[in-house]
């Protein structure tokens, strides 16, 4: 019994210690980020912390996972039906992205911290481009059993374009603060779809051609 409510108690504080994580990475960046004002914004001691995490860099990943997971199960549920036309389930993996992000805002300023923040140390950068990786094997997964969109390195360029232009879309959000005007920027992306969707059948036919 003691033990399940240690591992409980464990779970609890890494979770407050996430939470904590990403209000100070959004409110006052990477820099602000440390274990004693990320403790003191959990309402936890600063001997807490490492009950919980190894170091910063092991917190740091656990946002990276936060907005990662995240993006995974909001996928699996926004797509209703995986045998509709590729223009309309890409419409659903859209919406469904996108509602995850209007939902978190706070986590998507806090990635894209702690992505900056990666890319500047050899040591962390593993972790930006797991954060990358991650986001276009979630759509990537949507995308897999569909029989408009090919196999292969084909399938994984479509999933990683959809993930790239959909993290410009975030980033403007964020910058820009204007809902109204990122949702006429995702209408516009989403009417670029079926463009889309002919150049991956144009590329898949010629290569079996080629072939």
């Amino acid at each position: 019994m003691g033990t399940q409510q240690e591992r409980r108690s464990v779970e609890e504080r890494r979770e407050q210690l996430i939470d904590a994580a990403i209000n100070v990475l959004a409110s006052e960046g990477i820099g602000a980020a440390t274990t004693r004002r990320i403790t003191d914004e959990a309402g936890l001691a600063l001997g807490a912390f490492h009950y919980a995490f190894t170091s910063k860099d092991d917190l740091l990943h656990a946002v990276i996972e936060r907005f990662s997971s995240g993006i995974e199960t909001v996928l699996q549920h926004a797509i209703v039906d995986p045998q509709a036309p590729l223009e309309g389930l890409g419409d659903q993996l859209i919406r469904g992205y996108w509602s995850f992000i209007e939902e978190t805002p706070e986590l998507q300023l806090a990635q894209y911290e702690v992505a900056v923040h990666a890319l500047r140390d050899e040591a962390l950068r593993p972790l930006a481009e797991l954060q990358y990786q991650r986001m276009a094997d979630a759509v990537e997964q949507v995308l897999q059993d569909h029989p408009q969109v090919p196999d292969g390195q084909a399938r994984r360029d479509v999933a990683s374009y959809l993930a790239a232009v959909m993290d410009g879309l975030i980033l403007y959000r964020v910058v820009e603060r204007d809902p109204a005007a990122a949702a006429r920027r995702l209408e516009v992306f989403i009417a670029t779809l079926p463009a889309l969707i002919e150049h991956t059948r144009r590329g898949a036919t010629n290569g079996v051609a080629a072939g």
